[in-house]
């Protein structure tokens, strides 16, 4: 009787409290609630000035994996003959050359209009605040302006999207080409798992995202970065980040990225053939090495990246090699007197590596379209970010700015279309180690192993256990006692 007139009374207590505790939790996510959409926070005010769709990667990977699932009308006994995959291919990388010198050429007419409509510093000769002579052109420099620049940067942005949408229709077919053209030189080399070229070639063009930075104006850092989609021009660029700026007061800068190693692979579009095949089989040593030591170590410590980096290299320009020798004899010989240009074969691999590496890219892009080398970019941008830092220094946040766009148009007239240059773009393009040779022994080493292996596979094979420099040291010795041992051999 007791346990029941306790039951009964507390009951009642326990709702009370209950019913205090839920009104109390509602008020308080309500009020939440409303304090968010009364005072919105800096990373929505962004978002919403720039009016551009973040990058999704999750969708990108399930669209991928989508295509790859139910892409059987690209399977080999549904593709054209041998000969009409060659042409489709040589077809989609002329088509993707035209695409890059029309985004050259309305990268110029978009930098040409900027500088025209900056008013009052069109007849600037003098840096601000540096005493170097501005040697920026008259105004006659550039083709057009007003309307008549207007209407050609529309018109290059109409061919620009009828031809995107040429590639867009023909990319499955000739991505499907491309990946048992190189698994194919892959089986030969007894490269894979027990006679099976595994995992499968795998990889998708895309477009480079693209990267939005955006700084403070008195200092140059990183308040607030995205990736975001790639289909878009630099008249919506520049209109995104003067939307920024005017909303935040801070400084916008929206750059494209590399391509990323996740699986199927991205693969930047370009109309070097040779690169495209050496970068396919460079991602697929990737995916394969993730089933091994060494690429389960990617990134534990820089020797294990440098490792795996080289190796990739190693197999993928030699796969690469094979397939435009079997294919496509010409771009072989069209592409022998760049083999020394690290930026072909270079792999961005996460994300961190594609901000560190973007600046380099950059520079040896200008490069790669034939601009004069005797005006030396690397130095004249070191110049203008180190200037750039006195006078955010000592409080000089409108100079600065000022100084910033002199150069911008001064890069212009060199040749450089750089569409904008601010506080944002030097967060971005931050690390500066640009042209120093690297110091690592094992490049060299992992070649001359390379050099000493029976055949690609055999290579393949030792190095894939590998965690450590020390792991290749000691493939090298036994590789040196072997030679010596078959010499002795001979002798005796």
């Amino acid at each position: 009787m007791f346990r029941d007139v306790t039951l009964a009374t507390a009951l009642p207590f326990l709702r009370r409290r209950v019913w205090v505790a839920t009104t109390l939790l509602l008020t308080v996510l309500l009020a939440g609630g409303a304090v968010s959409q009364s005072v919105p926070t800096r990373a929505s005010i962004i978002k919403t000035a720039a009016a551009l769709p973040y990058f999704n990667f999750l969708t990108w990977e399930l669209e991928a994996v989508g295509r790859m699932i139910f892409a059987g009308r690209f399977r080999p006994q549904g593709m054209p003959e041998a000969g009409a995959q060659v042409d489709m291919v040589r077809a989609y990388m002329e088509r993707t050359q035209r695409i890059g010198q029309l985004e050259e050429e309305l990268r110029r007419l978009v930098a040409a209009e900027a500088g025209t409509s900056v008013g009052g510093q069109d007849s600037a000769t003098t840096e601000p605040e540096s005493g170097h002579p501005l040697a920026w052109p008259p105004r006659n420099a550039f083709p057009g302006t007003g309307f008549e620049m207007r209407v050609e940067i529309e018109n290059v942005r109409m061919e620009l999207a009828a031809l995107r949408r040429e590639q867009g229709a023909d990319r499955p077919l000739v991505e499907a080409i491309l990946k048992r053209q190189v698994g194919e030189e892959l089986r030969k080399a007894g490269l894979g798992v027990r006679g099976l070229v595994w995992p499968p070639v795998q990889f998708a063009f895309i477009e480079p995202p693209l990267k939005l930075t955006v700084s403070p104006r008195d200092r140059i850092s990183t308040v607030h970065s995205r990736v975001l989609k790639a289909e878009y021009d630099p008249v919506t660029l520049g209109e995104s980040e003067r939307a920024i700026e005017a909303r935040t007061d801070l400084s916008a800068h929206i750059s494209r990225i590399g391509g990323m190693a996740v699986f199927p692979a991205m693969v930047v579009e370009s109309s070097s053939l040779s690169w495209v095949l050496s970068t396919i089989a460079h991602e697929w040593v990737h995916h394969y090495l993730f089933l091994f030591p060494l690429g389960l170590r990617y990134a534990s410590n820089d020797q294990a990246t440098t490792l795996n980096e080289t190796v990739s290299d190693i197999i993928g320009v030699e796969i690469g090699e094979r397939v435009a020798l079997r294919y496509y004899p010409e771009v072989v010989s069209s592409s022998a007197g760049k083999a020394g240009d690290s930026s072909e074969n270079s792999c961005a691999c996460n994300v961190e590596e594609l901000w560190t590496q973007e600046y380099e890219f950059e520079q040896q892009r200008w490069e790669r379209y034939g601009r004069p080398l005797q005006f030396d970019f690397r130095q004249a941008m070191r110049e203008t970010r180190l200037h750039v830092d006195t006078l955010l220094t000592a409080g000089h946040v409108e100079t600065a700015e000022a100084y910033m766009e002199a150069r911008r148009r001064y890069f212009v007239e060199k040749g450089y279309p750089l569409r904008v240059l601010n506080q944002a773009y030097f967060a971005f393009n931050g690390n500066y180690a640009t042209g120093a040779a690297s110091s690592s022994s094992i490049g060299p080493q992992l070649q001359q192993l390379r050099a000493e292996s029976e055949d690609l596979a055999h290579f393949l094979e030792q190095v894939r256990w590998f965690t450590s420099l020390a792991d290749l040291e000691k493939a090298l010795e036994a590789s040196l006692e072997e030679d010596q041992t078959g010499v002795k051999a001979v002798d005796g």
